[in-house]
């Protein structure tokens, strides 16, 4: 499988050198010319090498620094805490942390960069390419998902965003602020369209399992209804996927991000990686197909021999939701999602009185961290899972991204079923029970309204602890301030993050409230 993974990313990362860094994005994807700007694109071939390039921004890569859905959300929420080497590495991880979000903050601007490149790329394949053909019918549908994907991070992250379904050359670009729910509408359209041509994942071949499939389509349209309340549509798309038949819950817990569950059965959207990498990683990140971030959580200068290689030691799993687990008596889900001192016994050495690389204590105006010695396991940097004989290696893990998993379908189908206009509270007790099954805790009885709104809370957290999705459901839910404000969190201000002040500064876009 990863040898495929391999040759269809090959295609991605040339794609993505055609257009090599710069300091303006605009200018980096709108000046620069198409993949085939010198000939036709006349080939289904042509056309899929297109489409590989916008499928390729599914990645995170290394630029001038890391950035993802879930590393920000999991250190803005009460799940994460940066770590590394003290309060001065990767000090724009800890302004999200803190809650000094500015919108010079580059970890930011990354993101915001990820997610238009894709949607550039989207168009192109949506609006350039005039085949008909039953391949290219196949194309639009996938790329009519991943523009509703990359959408969907930036409303969600950003709120009045620009909005924009064909591409615009660099004289007319000058968007200004759009309202979320224009661009929800599109989302929705997006995948509703994406749904009628997209293949069951059962239908797909094993080198199509890198490619949306129906099911992650009606999964990001639940998800989508959900962050604006449309419980009834999102109770009955969910409902579809859930009774397909497609998908089931990964009998173990603990093997769920391991190699042996790459595109299983809980596996509804999956971003796959490969050990390859093709040029000088640390000069352009965009020339390594590993999954970087998995050196980046993996434990810091700490090895469990045969077992775990050392990592840079961000996003250790905060003592909140340890405590969590622990509360519930979640063993399974603690011990699945996190690597902590016992594991580690001896080799764990975090604690207060860290230092930084210079050998320096935290500065005394900081409040010290209790570190809780919990690393990231479910992106961990396994014995066997990168490719040593290529340098960096730390750029080679394999590790597939897990962005939607059943488990985060069935709750959400709860959620649907309990917050619609004619409430199923029964139904919804179901699908929370199954989740808590697997993790061989007792089943929720006599339960119903908001106490079983509020138990479906808890259980997204400890179900999907460290996966990135705990601030924006909390935000989503209007309890920002009550669950994050010891963090810093404000209501008003931080229910969205700043826009790049990049981007202000060439566009008409105009900042959001409170940065």
């Amino acid at each position: 499988m990863k040898k495929i993974v391999i040759n269809i990313f090959f295609v991605f990362a040339l794609l993505a050198i055609t257009t090599s860094c710069g300091e303006d994005w605009l200018e980096l994807e709108l000046k620069g010319s198409l993949p085939f700007a010198s000939e036709a694109i006349d080939t289904d071939e042509k056309a899929f090498e297109v489409l590989c390039g916008a499928y390729d921004f599914l990645q995170v890569k290394y630029y001038s620094g890391w950035s993802s859905y879930y590393l920000l959300g999991n250190l803005a929420a009460d799940d994460g805490v940066p770590v590394g080497g003290g309060f001065s590495d990767r000090p724009e991880y800890w302004d999200f942390h803190e809650y000094e979000i500015t919108s010079e903050n580059p970890a930011l601007l990354q993101f915001w960069r990820r997610n238009y490149y894709g949607i550039y790329r989207a168009n192109i394949v949506l609006n350039d390419i005039e085949l008909e053909t039953s391949a290219m019918d196949m194309y639009r549908a996938e790329a009519k998902f991943l523009r509703a994907y990359f959408y969907f991070e930036l409303v969600k992250t950003f709120g009045n965003i620009a909005f924009y379904t064909v591409n615009l050359s660099p004289s007319e670009y000058s968007p200004t602020n759009t309202a979320p729910e224009v661009v929800y509408e599109q989302i929705e359209k997006d995948l509703l369209e994406a749904i009628e041509v997209l293949p069951n994942k059962s239908q797909q071949t094993t080198a199509e399992m890198t490619r949306a499939s129906k099911g992650a389509a009606q999964a990001m349209l639940g998800k989508a209804y959900l962050f604006q309340k449309k419980y009834d549509e999102a109770a009955g798309v969910l409902k579809t996927l859930v009774g397909s038949g497609e998908y089931d819950l990964c009998p173990v817990y603990d093997s769920i991000f391991k190699k042996s569950e790459e595109f299983g059965i809980e596996s509804v959207f999956e971003v796959p990686y490969a050990s390859y990498i093709h040029g000088d990683f640390w000069a352009n990140g965009r020339e390594s197909e590993g999954n970087i971030e998995v050196q980046l959580t993996g434990p810091r200068e700490t090895a469990l021999t045969g077992f775990v290689n050392a990592g840079w030691g961000f996003d250790m799993i905060d003592s909140s939701l340890v405590d969590a687990w622990d509360a519930a008596g979640d063993e399974v889900r603690k011990y699945g999602t996190g690597l902590g001192p016992e594991s580690f016994h001896e080799w764990v050495t975090i604690s207060a009185t860290q230092v930084d690389d210079n050998g320096n204590g935290f500065p005394d105006d900081k409040e010290k961290e209790e570190w809780t010695g919990w690393y990231q396991k479910k992106r961990c940097p396994y014995v066997g899972y990168n490719d040593p004989g290529q340098s960096p290696m730390e750029a080679t893990y394999e590790n597939n991204e897990r962005v939607i998993r059943f488990a985060d379908v069935l709750l959400m189908y709860a959620e649907a079923l309990n917050q619609k206009g004619s409430p199923d509270d029964g139904t919804a007790l179901q699908m929370v029970n199954r989740v808590r099954q697997r993790a061989k805790l007792d089943p929720l009885s006599g339960i119903s309204g908001n106490e079983l709104f509020e138990a479906i809370k808890l259980e997204r957290r400890l179900e999907l602890g460290a996966e990135g999705q705990r601030y924006w459901d909390v935000v989503r839910w209007g309890d920002g301030a009550k669950t994050f404000g010891y963090l810093g969190f404000v209501e008003g201000t931080h229910e969205i993050w700043p826009i790049p002040e990049s981007e202000i500064g060439k566009t008409s876009l105009v900042q959001n409230n409170g940065y």
